[in-house]
């Protein structure tokens, strides 16, 4: 039985182990926090599980909330050009997402991974220990990208690296309602006691607003204790979201969201006049991170190899393009399938390669559906941080300009969303502007 090494418990390779387990592979999953530290642990960057990648995740049995979460319909995006009106576009997705807090979903998951037959060990790893571990197990794959670990990947030779960032965030209660919101009944959890009848659940649209300074996003989440709001502002260095206080405590760091966002997005701040940190939780953080790509296969001291996985080869924690999810769930659909494609030999490195590859920037197919979603994924966040910039191509304006007045170019350009790869369309202002002329 081919054996499997998956190093990190994060959404890509826990969905990864899951998959493995289903079709009969031997799967050991490393982490360095059992699934108590986690749910204790600091708060990460929020992210949403979009159609599509909700789907699978419930194909896999793993959307385990489903009668408690709070819906995700549609989103509401806020334009604040420089030195012109502001406007509004919004959309209802296809189907509904949802946002999950990770330390429920990761300790969920690690947990049900566990009842399931997989081995789970709990131990810090070295590139020393991943070494040993290379010559015991038939593939290694890294889904962690963080530290001595991340290090081991070079640079891939993908073009300019995006600028990094800087993202606070707030899991909040108190938030007014929108008008889209709705309450929807659901059925019963799997193996729920005779007679239990769940509460409905509420939908609603995210919020985001886009200035020249700033982005921010009001959505519903599920925490620990139900369901909340995150409100998460992200912005680049040299702009607003510098000069926060030497390790800030929670109450500091809300009123400073509070505050940027009373001044670059007034609509939101309407939601939020009654907002407020609970007490009993008080979840508020701030990140920094760069973007990056990174080469797939890493070379360990005594030959071996490691294939990284979805954030630690590709980083998309940006909020506002919303795909960490899509790549969580693209990179472990991908690499499942290229593994069961993988019926003899070793897993060699150019094998490593050809299956990055192929997430980066292949094409579609019925075995391999997910091709093309890492390059798609991280370009979408570079093209959304450069909208309001001077520099930025004209027709990107004209698309949202034209997305106001028109919805069906709202519909296009939120709903695409779910699968970064359709925006071929905008990214090239003949193609833009081709399409724009349809319209009547």
């Amino acid at each position: 039985m081919t054996k499997i090494l998956i190093v990190g418990a994060s959404p890509a390779g826990l969905h990864l182990a899951h998959g493995l387990l289903t079709h009969g592979y031997d799967v050991t999953m490393l982490n360095a926090r059992t699934s108590g530290e986690i749910r204790t642990s600091q708060p990460s960057i929020t992210q949403f599980s979009l159609p599509t990648a909700l789907a699978h995740e419930q194909q896999a049995d793993l959307a385990r909330w489903e009668h408690v979460a709070p819906r995700i319909s549609g989103a509401r995006l806020h334009l604040h050009p420089p030195n012109m009106p502001a406007s509004t576009v919004e959309s209802a997705f296809s189907s509904y997402g949802v946002s999950v807090d990770h330390r429920v979903k990761i300790s969920d998951w690690l947990e049900y991974l566990e009842d399931r037959g997989a081995k789970v060990v709990i131990h810090g790893v070295t590139v020393g220990d991943l070494d040993y571990f290379s010559r015991m197990f038939d593939l290694v794959v890294l889904a962690i990208g963080y530290g001595e670990l991340g290090a081991l990947f070079d640079r891939h030779t993908s073009g300019q690296a995006p600028p990094p960032r800087t993202v606070a965030q707030a899991i909040i209660e108190g938030v007014h309602p929108s008008p889209h919101v709705q309450m929807h009944p659901v059925a019963p959890p799997r193996h729920a006691p005779p007679g239990y009848l769940p509460e409905p659940v509420a939908s609603d649209y995210a919020d985001v607003a886009s200035t020249p300074e700033l982005r921010a996003i009001l959505s519903p989440v599920l925490t620990d204790v139900g369901p909340q709001h995150v409100l998460q502002l992200v912005g680049a260095p040299g702009g607003p979201m510098e000069g926060w206080p030497d390790r800030p405590r929670p109450e500091e760091i809300w009123r400073w969201v509070s505050k940027l966002t009373a001044q670059h997005t007034p609509y939101l701040h309407q939601r939020l006049e009654e907002a407020y940190l609970p007490a009993s939780e008080q979840d508020a953080s701030v990140h920094a991170y760069t973007p990056h790509v990174r080469a797939p296969v890493a070379t360990l001291p005594s030959g071996g190899h490691v294939l990284g996985m979805a954030e630690a080869v590709i980083s998309t924690d940006d909020p506002v393009a919303a795909q960490a999810g899509n790549m969580a769930i693209a990179s472990s659909q991908h690499y499942l399938a290229r593994i069961l494609h993988h019926t003899q030999g070793p897993f060699t490195p150019a094998w490593m390669s050809e299956t990055f590859e192929g997430l980066w920037q292949g094409e579609p197919t019925a075995e391999y559906p997910f091709a093309g979603m890492g390059q798609a994924c991280l370009g979408l966040s570079q093209v959304l941080d450069q909208i309001w910039d001077p520099q930025a191509p004209a027709h990107l304006t004209e698309v949202l300009g034209a997305a106001a007045t028109h919805q069906q170019v709202a519909d296009r350009f939120l709903g695409d969303l779910d699968d970064p790869r359709r925006y071929s369309w905008l990214y090239e202002s003949e193609s833009a502007r081709a399409y724009l002329s349809t319209l009547t």
